[in-house]
């Protein structure tokens, strides 16, 4: 509602209608078939729940004003718009709506004070120096990515993924609580839009050399973590875009626009220009270590890079008003993406997606970590300015019944159908113009891809780019992949080994 003024004219989802179910309307609703937290349920039903809050029958006890009624009314009138939730203030990213304020405020690196960054390296230190079978040492917390053998635990290219990181980092910070005189540290951000940090050079956050075997050769004692030179770093980084990646995910409203849509091959038919895209190039931006999901945990810059991903998954989930079960669910739409719906309210998923973390000391579920400051005492230090201002969600094709809009100046250029588990490790995707490459993206994945039950799960892929009608425009085009293993086949992998994978052109269109 708009204070006392009467019902909103032009009232949406994510501004108005969401809020007016409270959770005990949407539990008492649920038992009954309708699920209030679904943006289509909700829609699909709207003449109902119209018929019965203007008669006064529902919510049970505690009908609707009539404002309420006809802002109701109104949203229906104006064919049931999205919209956008009202700004967020700053100080929500440390407090929560109840008051509760982060215990762990996480800062990026290069705004640590002289005393906090010696606290930071005395905590790195001695978790180093612990023996490698104490469950706080680095070895220990780094292999709980993937090797050594054994450790399948991290999750990648399904819902689970920022749950899992984020029970991830927690252990990681707690680990550098163990040591004596670092009780109250916390692990800093990388905000991966700005230049390698300075700090990151240097020991002990340069290197990591395995002190035993971890895997087959080269990851056998005596292996120090490798990178990239921060020149080709920047390089690739620019090249993949990462930025405009981050820059479009975080202003997306949908969860499956921000974090990927699972389950009918790895990204469905939604763009992939989520978050996860973003997250994968930079990674293979990076090098050598960083870029294979076997090992990339033991290149210290990963905790301070994975840092960043949790901090962007966070302030996406305040902006959304999505830091409850309800308040995310109304974010995910469950016809399209059952999978990520359903990894938050199914018990045996809520525990099962987190493995090694469902577990004491931490028991966490998917559920549990939802609200970062109220389950886990984590907040987030922004650097101004804030994230970025909305931006109309851009897609492929819409309903016929909706009305749309075409834009001629932007082109999506999609590689489809591309399976993944015949290349051995990470990859890029590059294409090209007249024989130059204008656009890569990177894929995150580990040499043995037919070994891991995920990559498995979603063996076909796509990749999108976004480019200016121009820069495609009567050049001959082509896509290569790029394994970073070239041991294999060289530059390129041969496209029938992928399935011959197709591509596509298309102008985008919006309901907006």
């Amino acid at each position: 509602m708009d204070g006392n003024n009467g019902p909103v004219a032009n009232p949406t989802w994510y501004g108005n209608i969401r809020g007016m179910f409270t959770d005990t309307d949407i539990a008492h609703m649920s038992s009954q078939g309708l699920d209030l937290t679904s943006y289509d349920n909700v829609k699909n039903n709207a003449g109902g729940i119209y018929g019965q809050v203007s008669a006064g029958l529902m919510p049970p006890g505690e009908p609707w004003s009539q404002d309420q009624v006809n802002t109701f009314l109104n949203w229906m009138i104006n064919i049931y718009p999205k919209g956008t939730p009202p700004p967020q203030p700053v100080a929500k990213m440390l407090t929560t709506a109840g008051g509760t304020v982060a215990s762990r405020v996480r800062k990026e690196i290069s705004t640590l004070s002289a005393p906090e960054l010696q606290t930071l390296i005395k905590a790195f230190e001695g978790i180093l120096a612990k023996d490698i079978a104490d469950p706080n040492s680095y070895f220990i917390q780094a292999g709980y990515h993937w090797l050594p053998a054994g450790n399948l635990f991290c999750q990648h290219h399904v819902p689970a993924y920022n749950p899992w990181h984020r029970a991830y980092l927690l252990s990681f910070e707690n680990a550098l609580r163990s040591i004596p005189g670092c009780e109250d540290v916390t692990l800093p951000y990388w905000d991966i839009t700005q230049p390698f940090p300075e700090v990151l050079k240097n020991a002990p956050f340069d290197s990591y050399t395995f002190p035993k075997d971890v895997g087959p050769d080269p990851w056998v004692k005596g292996y120090v973590t490798q990178r990239d030179s921060y020149d080709d770093i920047a390089q690739s980084l620019s090249q993949m875009d990462v930025a405009a990646d981050i820059t479009y995910a975080m202003s997306q409203t949908d969860w499956d626009d921000f974090h990927g849509l699972f389950g009918s091959g790895t990204f469905g038919d939604a763009p992939n220009y989520a978050i996860i895209q973003a997250h994968d190039s930079g990674h293979v931006a990076i090098g050598p270590t960083m870029s294979r999901q076997e090992v990339a945990s033991f290149d210290p810059v990963f905790w301070f890079f994975h840092c960043n991903w949790d901090r962007l998954f966070w302030n996406w989930q305040v902006k959304m008003e999505a830091t409850t079960l309800n308040g995310l669910l109304t974010t995910i739409n469950r016809e399209v993406d059952p999978a990520s719906y359903n990894i938050f309210t199914i018990p045996v998923l809520e525990a099962s997606t987190m493995n090694i973390f469902n577990k004491p000391p931490f028991s966490f579920t998917t559920l549990s970590i939802i609200d970062s400051i109220n389950s886990l005492g984590v907040g987030y230090q922004n650097p101004a300015p804030q994230e970025p201002a909305m931006m109309p969600k851009m897609k492929r094709a819409s309903l016929a019944s909706d009305k749309f809009t075409v834009n001629t100046d932007m082109v999506n250029v999609r590689v489809k159908g591309l399976n993944r588990l015949k290349i051995p490790g990470s990859f890029k995707v590059h294409l090209l113009r007249d024989g130059e490459v204008i656009a890569s993206r990177g894929f995150f994945q580990p040499n043995n891809v037919e070994t891991c039950e995920n990559c498995v799960n979603n063996a076909v892929v796509h990749f999108d780019f976004r480019l200016p009608l121009e820069s495609v425009r009567n050049g001959k085009l082509e896509v290569t992949v790029e394994p970073l293993d070239k041991s294999f086949v060289g530059d390129r992998f041969p496209n029938k080994l992928m399935g011959n994978p197709t591509v596509d052109v298309r102008f985008l269109v919006s309901n907006e």
